[in-house]
């Protein structure tokens, strides 16, 4: 009912204004009348709704395209001279030598490093400024708690300042980037080392779930020897307490420098929590928001209760973010069933019922190394992701299982051009032994093969290429007819997925089995949507190629991979 009440309050307010003009001719309606209906139409109802949203105190998605590279403005949009806002980031942040930002810049928690232009000022909170040759800054300047590294051949109009006062305000900023500024940030960061504050999570075997979290934290600077982390919550359907508590020592190899920051570390964590090896499929929020919203649950559950002993090496560059990882795992698992049916939308659908695992105990050593140079640009992500995993059950450790497994994940993101942006990823994965079900590889459905049934096939070796072509939605401005005012804050989008996924034999070599492998073997889709200008919400329509098919229909609130 709101809704239509909206929709009737919006075209009455049109058909008034374009009424009240026919009565009290202007110049701006004379200008208005060279122009085709369905501009008219758009820019009247885009103003109209901005009123509204003013009101509201509604703020849209900043747009990611700098305003130097955008195309003329057409008549229609000259009536609408809006100030850029200032634009701010989390976390490390990247301006390359192509883009020029028109507007005031603000980055907390991480490192601005700029090769372009800034035609405003730059403010960075708890981070450090890198201004490179070549670089402009038309404003001011202003470091607070990090440092200004200004190159030979940059400048800077205005004046620089570099604070590390103690007032209030300087105290206040400080306290609250500590946290991010403490981060290991990177795709491949487990999810529980980023859990901080506040727990909230939904899902078919536990129903709500409150706790409390305290992250993990990297003292690069060495100011602490020792970090405690971890947390404590209930699930009010498997009336279960969950926690992690996890202690470690860390030794500083650097001083607080941006341009290098590494340490050691050795450390000590007991858990008792309800798992998932779906984490790369969806994130933890978007999975409970699927859960509780539209009753689709995508991850599989299971107990799993031990002790991790580990040692680690972990570094911070001004590009480059990297983790070496060596543990011993000490764990119990044990299979969980659904336990809630509710959700607030979804008719009489029900959830997947949870999958039984393989009880068992499992003692296993596990290595990981994850390296990114993945950095936040006005035009999205750019850069390399890559991670790899070994793990090795024995038997003489008093594992219940016995079995090699390795998988590893390349990701690279690589804007084209001021209009478009090309992203893939390659996942591969492969088993040598007999693994328990909880270790077996399986595609489709979301972030796999995304025209196929979720969870479709598994196997013991598994290929998976996943690639996105993104284009901005102003590529078609030139045409006069196309409704400009619609497609600025979206993107459009055509995804291509392949994939292979094989059972063999348990006695296999982990680097045998793929001798069969042609490309005929694939299986692979092909579809269209739309993006945000950041790439994170998506809708798309996807279909097999090898069938024919009806479209399955794809929406997400985060980025794939």
């Amino acid at each position: 009912m709101k809704r239509v009440l909206c929709l009737i309050i919006l075209v009455t307010a049109v058909l008034m204004s374009t009424s009240t003009a026919q009565r009290k001719p202007t110049d701006t309606q004379e200008r208005d009348r060279s122009l085709d209906f369905g501009d008219r139409l758009g820019v009247r109802i885009e103003e109209f709704v901005r009123s509204i949203g003013k009101e509201l105190g509604w703020e849209s998605e900043d747009d990611t395209i700098p305003p130097s590279r955008r195309r003329a403005p057409r008549a229609a949009d000259q009536e609408r001279k809006v100030k850029d806002p200032a634009r701010t980031y989390e976390g490390h942040t990247t301006i390359d030598s192509s883009e020029s930002i028109s507007g005031d810049v603000v980055v907390k928690g991480g490192d601005l490093t700029l090769y372009g232009e800034v035609d405003g000022n730059i403010l960075v909170v708890g981070g450090n400024l890198y201004l490179k040759s070549g670089s402009h800054v038309e404003g001011d300047v202003r470091v607070i708690n990090g440092d200004i590294a200004k190159e030979e051949g940059a400048t800077v109009l205005g004046y620089l300042d570099q604070t590390r006062g103690k007032s209030e305000e300087t105290k206040s900023a400080r306290t609250e980037l500590v946290k991010p500024s403490y981060r290991l940030t990177a795709s491949w960061v487990d999810e529980m080392a980023l859990v901080d504050n506040t727990i909230l999570r939904y899902n078919r075997v536990e129903g709500l779930f409150l706790g409390l979290g305290s992250e993990k934290r990297y003292y690069w600077d060495g100011s602490k020897s020792y970090n405690a982390y971890g947390s404590l919550g209930y699930g009010f359907k498997s009336h279960q307490w969950r926690y992690n508590l996890g202690l470690t020592r860390q030794f500083a190899l650097s001083n607080s420098d941006a341009k290098s920051a590494e340490l050691l570390e050795v450390g000590i964590e007991g858990h008792s929590l309800t798992d998932s090896k779906d984490k790369w499929l969806i994130g933890l929020t978007e999975n409970s928001l699927a859960a509780l919203l539209i009753h689709e649950d995508f991850r599989d559950y299971y107990g799993r209760q031990g002790l991790t002993f580990h040692t680690a090496y972990a570094t911070r560059q001004d590009f480059l973010t990297m983790l070496l990882r060596v543990e011993y795992t000490i764990d119990d698992y044990t299979s969980l069933s659904n336990r809630t049916e509710w959700a607030l939308f979804g008719g009489e659908k029900l959830f997947r019922p949870n999958p039984a695992i393989e009880d068992a105990h499992l003692r296993s050593i596990i290595a990981f190394a994850g390296v990114s140079t993945v950095t936040k640009s006005p035009r999205g992500p750019a850069g390399w992701s890559f991670s790899a995993t070994a793990e090795f059950a024995r038997e003489r450790f008093g594992s219940d299982f016995d079995f090699d497994q390795y998988t590893l994940d390349l990701r690279r993101f690589q804007p084209l051009g001021q209009y478009d942006n090309f992203n893939i990823r390659l996942r591969m994965g492969s088993s040598e032994g007999l693994v328990p079900l909880q270790r077996r590889f399986e595609l489709g459905g979301l972030s796999t093969l995304q025209a196929r049934p979720h969870k479709l096939y598994a196997g013991n070796r598994m290929i998976l290429v996943n690639a996105e072509y993104i284009v901005n939605g102003d590529i078609l401005h030139d045409l006069d007819f196309w409704p400009s005012w619609l497609m600025r804050n979206f993107n459009f989008l055509i995804i291509a997925d392949a994939g292979w996924i094989k059972p063999v034999a348990p006695t296999t070599a982990w680097f045998d089995g793929f001798r069969s492998l042609t490309f005929s073997s694939f299986r692979s889709d092909i579809g269209v949507g739309l993006t945000s200008r950041t790439g994170s919400f998506r809708m798309a329509l996807v279909w097999p190629t090898e069938y024919a098919a009806p479209a399955r229909f794809i929406f997400r609130v985060a980025r794939p991979f």
